[in-house]
């Protein structure tokens, strides 16, 4: 349903943009603001956070791999 928004989080973080920089934690975005019911504001807000987070996951391995990865070169 918001697979724009996920690939919008996606984006922000292949830019190096953190969670903070979400679009929809800004007063303008919220309910109070836009009107919108407070469990859509949140869907769209879990929406971009999961395309950031897995992007994430592709771009930083968990700290466990890493450190394998890195004895390995030894």
């Amino acid at each position: 349903m918001h697979d724009d928004i996920r690939k919008q989080g996606a984006l922000a973080a292949r830019q190096g943009l953190t969670l903070w920089d979400c679009p929809y934690l800004r007063a303008h975005a919220m309910p109070g603001h836009t009107g919108e019911s407070t469990a859509e504001w949140r869907a769209r807000i879990e929406a971009w956070e999961a395309g950031w987070a897995s992007e994430m996951k592709i771009r930083r391995p968990p700290k466990k791999m890493a450190e394998a990865v890195y004895e390995s070169r030894e």
